[in-house]
């Protein structure tokens, strides 16, 4: 038989792991919405002018850290496999992993940087705005260093502007949807 701390050991291993899928789920969902919309605005290959699913990794790392980030690795290892080259599994788990670390490696720099308690229970407009584009920066950069190395990019200048503006574009966008969605909440919760 277990014991309980044993067993809230495993329970919270469990709540984890649902919580990593979930997150690729959600990422998943993110990915195919922003193909369905945006498709038409590829700059190229893996670089888009507006990428939501930037937003949601985004999101996902500040609410759920470790369990957002894995999640996110997980889904991305996924898409890279259906719409890339099947064959080529260091190139698709290496994108997998940047796509789901480099969140988290921005959060770092913002505390760092900007003084932000860890927990970020102190965020505001100035903070989010300053994650967002630091977020953009790092991802957008380690993936285009990646491409760059494996051949995809043509153009690394270019492609990491375009892909980090898109990064951004489609943060702003999924930090503003959540903001109003908290806000109706909010609204909502009032009337009741």
């Amino acid at each position: 038989m277990l014991k309980l701390s044993e067993a809230n050991n495993y329970a919270s291993l469990l709540t984890k792991i649902a919580l990593a899928l979930g997150c690729a789920l959600v990422y998943l969902f993110a990915f195919k919405l922003n193909s369905a919309l945006f498709d038409w605005l590829k700059f190229s290959e893996g670089v888009n002018w507006v990428f939501i699913p930037s937003g949601v990794r985004m999101l996902l790392i500040l609410v759920l850290l470790y369990s957002g980030s894995i999640g996110i690795a997980i889904a991305s290892c996924f898409i890279n496999y259906m719409i890339g080259n099947d064959d080529h599994h260091l190139f698709n788990i290496v994108t997998a992993v940047i796509s789901g670390f480099a969140p988290l490696i921005a959060r770092e720099i913002c505390i760092g940087l900007f003084h932000l308690d860890a927990s970020l229970r102190d965020l505001n407009s100035k903070n989010l705005f300053q994650l967002s584009v630091v977020f953009s920066l790092i991802s957008a950069l380690l993936h285009q260093v990646w491409f760059s190395w494996n051949g995809v990019t043509e153009d690394f200048v270019a492609s990491s502007l375009v892909m980090a503006f898109g990064d951004w574009v489609g943060t702003v966008l999924v930090l503003a949807a959540a903001s109003w969605l908290l806000k109706l909440k909010n609204t909502i919760k009032t009337k009741i």
